[in-house]
């Protein structure tokens, strides 16, 4: 049995955060009726113009985010798709939505409108920047408020400009700190009886990920500045290129920073000439001590470039993690994806495309030991299972379910 098998997930959400926050739900069991409106939400035209980044009739979002969930389309502005989203709202348990403020609304799907139907609802929000506030109505992407949490203005070189992360850094966690709140809300409801709104802001989760960052620059009034790959705090702490490709290596205790001069110094190191005396220098005591360390950043980074340059990439990766010294190759994405450690953890699975063949896609992060066997099923097609949720659902008949198609209430 899966964790949250027999949990009833009504999904507004579009593009990235909040079917995130969904599809986690729906990975772990959950029955999730992705509701679209007509002409399919957004994602679902992200082609990028090249035909290699779609299969079928979906895009990559909607292959990822929209597995495991069942599809309906429902025109939510029609008395009848009204009337149907209510009927969804009095069998849920959660309704999620990632509208802008005052679009639910408008639509009849806020937090007081689902629990006049429902008081045992549980509806989550995730917004740019949150139901309340001054800022509530500023429009919002993953970047922008990668810009506007700091999180952009302290990542990228010292002397260069603010880069914003790789992924889609901000919708992401927010989609996972979504899921996290329902869970949190669910539990409550355990004890009470009652649902809630669950409010997630896309802001709130970014200023919480700052974390000790904000209380050094709250503490001191000291600015973070960019810092590239490194740490105020940790030195070494950075990437070091290697003969074919670089290596990340991270310092953060005493201990470790031991283990790694005495390793870089032994026989079997497999450095000589110049790189042999780089490491010999990395064994002076003013090095000992982190202080020591912070002070001396300069002068540890080059005589690591020295002794990294040495040997090849996994060379290193190799001789260093069996050394007990955190380090990592920097891998592109494609050796990432074939790494036999994500393999090996089901972070890269099968999962059936639902007009043919599979597809491989990324897999669900949470392993739990009671969690039911993971079931990956095919993500839906526009309107697939509309008339199944009418029928099987909500137990319309057959009358209700065409005069529904007829007045384009659903589709």
């Amino acid at each position: 049995m899966n964790a949250l098998e027999g949990l009833k997930v009504v999904d507004l959400t579009t593009i990235v955060s909040g079917p995130y926050a969904a599809a986690i739900l729906a990975d772990l069991g959950a029955d999730v009726i992705k509701v679209e409106p007509p002409g399919g939400e957004n994602a679902r035209k992200f082609d990028g113009g090249d035909p290699r980044l779609m299969m079928g009739s979906l895009t990559p979002h909607v292959m990822n985010l929209q597995r495991n969930k069942r599809g309906m389309v429902v025109d939510l502005r029609s008395d009848g798709g009204k009337r149907t989203l209510a009927d969804l709202a009095r069998w849920a348990d959660v309704v999620m939505d990632n509208y802008r403020p005052g679009v639910a609304e408008r639509l009849g799907v806020d937090y007081p409108s689902l629990r006049a139907l429902n008081p045992r609802v549980i509806a989550c929000s995730i917004t740019g920047y949150g139901l309340t506030g001054p800022g509530r109505g500023r429009a919002a992407l993953d970047a922008t408020v990668q810009a506007f949490a700091g999180v952009m203005g302290m990542t990228g070189a010292p002397d260069g400009d603010p880069v914003r992360a790789g992924p889609l850094y901000a919708d992401l966690c927010a989609g996972m700190a979504g899921a996290l709140g329902v869970l949190a809300a669910l539990a409550a409801r355990e004890r009470t009886g009652e649902g809630q709104r669950v409010d997630i802001s896309m802001l709130d989760v970014q200023m919480a990920l700052i974390n000790y960052h904000a209380v050094m620059h709250l503490m001191s009034g000291i600015p973070t500045p960019r810092t590239g790959n490194e740490m105020q705090l940790h030195v070494p702490y950075n990437a070091y290129r290697a003969s074919d490709g670089w290596v990340f290596v991270a310092v953060t205790v005493d201990a470790h920073w031991r283990t790694l001069t005495a390793a870089l110094n032994a026989p079997d190191s497999g450095i000589a000439g110049s790189a042999r005396e780089a490491a010999a220098s990395l064994a002076d005591a003013a090095l000992a001590t982190r202080a020591g360390r912070i002070a001396n950043r300069e002068r540890i980074n080059a005589a690591l470039e020295t002794v990294i340059a040495a040997r090849t990439r996994d060379e290193w990766t190799l001789f260093l993690s069996e050394a007990g010294i955190p380090a990592a190759p920097v891998n592109t994405l494609d050796e990432a994806v074939q790494d036999a450690q994500a393999r090996a953890r089901r972070m890269i699975v099968d999962v059936p495309h639902p007009e043919g063949g599979t597809y491989e896609a990324t897999g669900n992060p949470f392993k739990l030991s009671a969690g039911g066997e993971e079931r990956f099923t095919a993500p839906p097609t526009l309107g697939q299972h509309t008339a199944e949720v009418l029928r099987d659902v909500l137990g319309y008949d057959e009358e209700r379910v065409a005069r529904l198609y007829a007045d384009g209430a659903v589709g």
